[in-house]
């Protein structure tokens, strides 16, 4: 057994669902850590969880299904929180829902930085094109598309598609430049950018 190993304890019958979640969890302290996919190792979640390594076989089929469960409960979770600030926001109007969701954008990136860098700053093991269409990632690019739209009444559904990109591939880069410097990020500063971005969107 190597050093530092802390067995964990046996779950209880009908307990599978826990370890289930700790091995998501291990996995995503690790791979926020070390910044690569491929440099995660099942054995490394297992030690960090303090099970053998063929336990998480029990739960995820290899490695590629583990980071892909990870993977999407991160957009699914970001989804979900854009999608209800733009509803609460959408009651002054569908503009201030897109505008809502900027903010909440900006705010749950500087707030979660380990969650955020999972989802857009992991290095990626390339995936076959064929999967492509399936990625949680066109999630997140739904529901920009559809605050966009609902802001763009009787433009094209492929102009509305480029706004959605240029308004959710410009807020990534703030808030990115946002989080790689080395002070605290000015909050106010960064939604006032948001804002920015969001004017110069809605007026192409």
């Amino acid at each position: 057994m190597t050093d530092g190993f802390k067995r964990r304890t046996p779950s209880r019958w009908g307990e599978g669902g826990a370890l289930r979640e700790e091995i998501l969890a291990a996995a995503a302290r690790l791979l926020a850590e070390s910044g690569r996919e491929g440099d995660l190792s099942l054995r490394a979640v297992a030690r960090e969880v303090g099970i053998s390594a063929p336990s998480i076989y029990l739960h995820f089929e290899d490695r590629a299904e583990l980071v892909s469960t990870l993977t999407r409960r991160a957009y699914e979770r970001l989804v979900a929180d854009l999608r209800a600030a733009g509803e609460r926001g959408a009651v002054d109007g569908p503009r201030a829902g897109l505008r809502a969701m900027t903010l909440r954008y900006c705010r749950l990136a500087l707030d979660n930085p380990r969650l955020y860098r999972l989802m857009f700053g992991i290095e990626r093991i390339e995936v076959p094109r064929e999967e492509l269409a399936s990625h949680p990632l066109w999630l997140v690019a739904e529901a920009w598309h559809d605050a966009v739209a609902a802001c763009r009444r009787g433009a094209s559904e492929s102009d509305d598609r480029r706004v959605a990109r240029l308004l959710w591939f410009s807020l990534h880069g703030v808030v990115a430049m946002a989080m790689s410097t080395p002070f605290q990020a000015d909050r106010q500063a960064l939604e006032e950018m948001a804002d920015d971005l969001l004017d110069l969107a809605l007026t192409r």
